[in-house]
């Protein structure tokens, strides 16, 4: 069963919301979806713009809780990817953070294709990281996203879900065929 407008309205708090928005993004994206990649993209496009927004974000929020910014770029460097994340966070209005991480973005451009081709690994990545420069200029970019995560609360950035989903429900539903077909005569 689809998650509808009126359960985003009514959930108590934001914790419930993300709990809702969560099952439906699973729903959608299965795991089987999830490990192809072209068929994750393909899917994600249909979706509904927040629901879009918050499954190109989510992998970013999990790499700020667990590691950083520059560890996200080794874990996720797919150019769709990436993009889905800036736009994410774009359209969930965390404007502050987006720029960050466009800005991390453009430091790190240079040295995808090597993340791509897996040519450093993860015991070497930071060494890496500061040899290439890149370590510098991300770790300032680091501690804002922690802070910002960190005055979110125990969500941390999917607490920007519950806001952006109690602001615009209808953005994070898909779309019922019997409500289309009700209004249409």
């Amino acid at each position: 069963m689809s998650l509808t407008v009126e359960e985003i309205r009514e959930a108590e708090d934001n914790e419930e919301v993300v709990e809702l928005l969560t099952d439906e993004l699973q729903r959608l994206l299965p795991d089987a979806v999830q490990e192809d990649r072209d068929r994750f993209h393909k899917t994600l496009a249909t979706l509904p713009r927040g629901l879009r927004a918050m499954a190109g974000m989510h992998f970013f929020d999990v790499s700020m809780s667990l590691d950083d910014l520059g560890w996200h770029f080794a874990n996720q460097n797919e150019e769709r990817d990436l993009q889905e994340t800036l736009n994410g966070l774009r359209e969930l209005e965390i404007t502050e953070v987006a720029d960050l991480f466009e800005q991390a973005m453009a430091v790190m451009e240079p040295f995808l294709d090597t993340l791509r081709r897996e040519e450093v690994t993860g015991e070497e990545f930071y060494d890496w990281l500061r040899l290439i420069g890149a370590e510098e200029k991300i770790e300032p970019m680091n501690e804002i996203i922690w802070a910002y995560r960190e005055k979110c609360g125990e969500l941390g950035l999917l607490e920007t879900w519950g806001v952006y989903a109690k602001k615009y429900p209808e953005r994070c539903v898909v779309p019922s065929l019997f409500k289309f077909i009700e209004e249409w005569e």
